[in-house]
């Protein structure tokens, strides 16, 4: 039965934004160790990917807080599938001659789309935020 009220239907949202950005971790966790194995020619561009990994553990251990704190939690099949894609991305650059390139440009639009994410969630309304269920 769809949600009539519309708070309700505004948290719904929101919490399906949370399970979506966590997911969207874990498709950088994958993009990330790929690109710092791959980078092992370039040492300052694997120095300055060095520590994401770490940044992105916090923000995925942030995500699980928030989720739970709305009585739910992650999202394991779209964490997986995202997992995959990430991967997958990864794999589809290293034969490429500028794959260093094409991996600093895929970074670049990967971070703005999780900045947009973000300031979407945190401008949402105040009350499907709440974290009691």
């Amino acid at each position: 039965m769809p949600k009539s009220n519309p708070d309700d239907v505004l948290r719904e949202v929101f919490i399906t934004g949370l399970k979506n950005a966590h997911a969207v971790e874990h498709q950088a966790m994958a993009l990330l160790g790929r690109q710092i194995d791959r980078s092992r020619n370039y040492p300052e561009v694997e120095a300055g990917l060095a520590d994401h990994p770490r940044e992105t553990e916090g923000q995925i251990a942030r995500l699980e807080t928030r989720l739970a704190g709305c009585g739910d939690s992650a999202p394991g099949l779209k964490d997986a599938a995202m997992t995959v894609s990430g991967n997958r991305a990864a794999v589809g650059h290293a034969f490429a001659e500028d794959e260093v390139l094409k991996n600093a440009f895929a970074s670049f639009a990967f971070k703005n789309f999780e900045v947009a994410a973000y300031k979407s969630l945190s401008s949402w309304p105040s009350a499907a935020r709440s974290t009691t269920p």
